[in-house]
């Protein structure tokens, strides 16, 4: 998951869409979002004068406090989106061992030292003859990812 960099702004909101908004703030239009449960703690309406945090996004920015003069600042917790077929943080940790076991049992051939990661292991791996793939398992045993490998990150193990 990529980091995303924290912004504080204050300036005059312009339009609102929603949970969503415009905010014009140091010569520069910005669009934030609140999430619907955001919104309700906090009403938003065009020409309130705001100060946010939030993760800069590429889209949007991901409001984590917002106030204006005369309210009380509000915290916003956003939920963190669970993309199907990727393990959670809640998963537990992943033993490199298991991990070359179910790859072996589901027909590739390993070479070289499983990569642990937070919250799964990359392994590199090919069948028969075929090209090299790196392989991405979870606490469960399951692939869940197959992609081409990075010559830069498995260099040697490639030749």
């Amino acid at each position: 998951m990529p980091h995303h960099d924290t912004t504080a702004l204050s300036g005059t909101i312009q339009h609102v869409f929603a949970h969503r908004f415009t905010l014009e703030a140091d010569g520069a239009v910005h669009l934030a979002d609140l999430g619907p449960k955001g919104a309700e703690a906090f009403p938003l309406a065009a020409g309130l004068r705001v100060t946010l945090e939030g993760e800069r996004r590429p889209s949007e920015i991901k409001v984590a406090r917002i106030s204006a003069a005369g309210r009380a600042p509000v915290e916003i917790h956003h939920k963190k989106p669970h993309h199907p077929g990727k393990p959670t943080s809640s998963d537990a940790a992943v033993d490199p061992a298991a991990a070359l076991a179910a790859v072996t049992a589901a027909g590739w051939m390993p070479t070289g030292e499983p990569r642990r990661k937070p919250k799964h292991v990359e392994v590199l791996a090919r069948r028969g003859d075929g090209a090299w793939t790196e392989l991405h398992v979870d606490a469960a045993g399951k692939i869940y990812k197959e992609k081409a490998p990075d010559a830069d990150k498995w260099g040697a193990a490639l030749a």
